[in-house]
């Protein structure tokens, strides 16, 4: 049997239209149902854990409601929301909304409200925003109250749902059982516009495909739109994992637990390098199972977090500060740190079913050279020949990634720049890789401000990359020295 007709064959409803009558009908009878409930009766085989982030989101509860009201089983929903808010924000917020408050305990110095709608329980764990160390520490904070339900839904407070995606993300994920071990779904999900939705939301998937690399080596991605070639298909084998979509096995929680110091920024890279050592296998599906609101206008963490906080004594650290340590930790997992302190990493470090340098190879990138293979720039599965090729010859089709800031200064005994400039790049043995002529524009700021600057993207094998910039006139002669001096250094873009 095909994966696609063993995927109808566990659920036709997995493929049927997403607004069918008979199945919301029959959302709705499970959802009477639960909600005469005392208790979730679903057994431990059927439940999900949901796990979810929340800073100062007015989405938040809508996500929540589109996300019940779309289970097929949403007795099988225990939601756990770090809800990280500001005092004029109460547990009103969710009473109004459809939400039962059973009771409020206390577990570890935080307040956690527990509630119940339509038979799935949600747990708010009560934390202002000034106590919020970030991202990865609010995932953290939830993960704690994960109790071995079998399967594991890690997103972001501003999604909406497909009719059903409970049922159609544990048989994609069965499924994708069949070929591998510890399957993972995961993915930048489609858009949509909360004002407009239905209306307007993106009705495709993408892949997560690599965009640059920072001047110290970390990823960085981008989205690419995905189809499925034929209906034999039901997901496309990915490299990367999506912090705000990720579908497994509930055990994944345990061996990747999310770490607290991944402020933002660095979390995608880090838990994608972390899971495939671990031994997961990451697939993005073919068909839209959430959305993901991508304009979101909620507060941000980087913005609240601010030095004059610190100073006055409502945070202990601000954003920069998290986000260096952040950066600083990611370096080490990676072997990039100036000094071995892997071992500091404990329990968020990588796994051992698999090496870093099988990561590199399967995702076709090298952190080290801040390099990536020519295939990883496209939306394409693992070339499984890098696992075997041999090292001088996956150099060799790497393709360096460098952001160069060029700056031009005009010398105080100059008063004028001459009337053409061209910048010329050469690679380290002299080929001619790039010319440039500065606009009139750029002529007049640089004789009115006595300096211009501006980015050159470099993108090339190892070597054509430039080592050298020359300043010329149109005519060919050199700039003298004493007129016009270069300074070149790689930036972070």
């Amino acid at each position: 049997m095909n994966q696609r007709a063993h995927l109808l064959h566990v659920d036709e409803r997995v493929q049927r239209d997403p607004v069918a009558p008979e199945i919301n009908a029959r959302r709705n009878t499970n959802h009477k149902h639960c909600a005469t409930q005392k208790r979730n009766t679903m057994t431990p085989a059927q439940s999900i854990f949901v796990q979810i982030p929340s800073y100062r989101d007015p989405q938040l509860v809508p996500t929540l409601v589109d996300m019940i009201e779309n289970a097929t089983e949403p007795c099988s929903l225990r939601i756990v929301v770090c809800w990280q808010h500001s005092a004029e924000e109460d547990i009103q917020t969710f009473t109004t909304h459809g939400f039962d408050l059973i009771q409020t305990i206390n577990e570890g110095g935080n307040s956690i409200h527990i509630l119940r709608r339509c038979g799935a329980t949600a747990e708010l764990i009560d934390v202002h925003y000034t106590r919020s160390k970030g991202c990865g520490w609010a995932r953290n904070l939830a993960q704690q109250r994960y109790r071995d339900e079998p399967y594991n839904l890690q997103i972001d407070s501003h999604h909406r749902f497909s009719t059903g995606w409970d049922i159609k993300m544990k048989n994609l994920l069965e499924v994708l059982r069949l070929s591998a071990t510890k399957p993972l779904i995961t993915g930048h999900p489609p858009d949509f516009d909360p004002h407009t939705y239905p209306l307007g939301r993106q009705e495709y998937t993408s892949a997560i495909v690599f965009r640059s690399f920072s001047p110290v080596g970390l990823v960085k991605f981008k989205s690419v739109r995905i189809n499925s070639k034929n209906q034999e298909e039901i997901a496309f084998k990915a490299k990367f994992i999506a912090g705000g979509f990720i579908f497994s096995d509930g055990k994944f929680i345990q061996e990747v637990l999310s770490d607290p110091d991944q402020f933002f920024s660095t979390e995608e890279i880090v838990i994608s390098a972390r899971a495939y050592t671990h031994g997961y296998e990451f697939f993005h599906p073919y068909t839209p199972l959430l959305w993901h609101q991508y304009d979101n206008d909620a507060r941000k963490v980087w913005d609240d977090h601010t030095e004059s906080l610190v100073a006055s004594g409502h945070i202990d650290a601000c954003a920069s500060v998290r986000s260096d340590e952040a950066l600083r930790k990611a370096l080490s997992l990676f072997g990039l740190s100036p000094e071995d302190s892997t071992a500091e990493l404990g329990e968020y470090g990588l796994g051992s079913e698999r090496t870093l340098l099988q990561y590199e190879r399967y995702a076709g990138i090298s952190f080290s050279c801040r390099a990536v293979h020519q295939e990883s720039l496209i939306p394409r599965e693992p070339d499984k020949s890098f696992d075997t090729i041999e090292k001088c010859q996956w150099e060799q089709r790497l393709i360096y990634f460098r952001s160069m800031r060029v700056s031009i200064f005009l010398s105080n005994d100059c008063s004028t720049p001459p009337a053409s400039l061209i910048i010329s790049s050469h690679s380290a043995d002299e080929a001619s890789l790039s010319v440039r002529e500065l606009s009139n524009l750029e002529l007049d700021n640089l004789s009115n401000a006595g300096h211009i600057q501006y980015i050159e993207e470099v993108k090339a094998p190892w070597h054509r990359l430039p080592t050298q910039y020359a300043l010329h006139t149109r005519s060919g002669d050199a700039v003298l020295d004493h007129q016009l001096s270069i300074v070149v250094e790689e930036v972070e873009m």
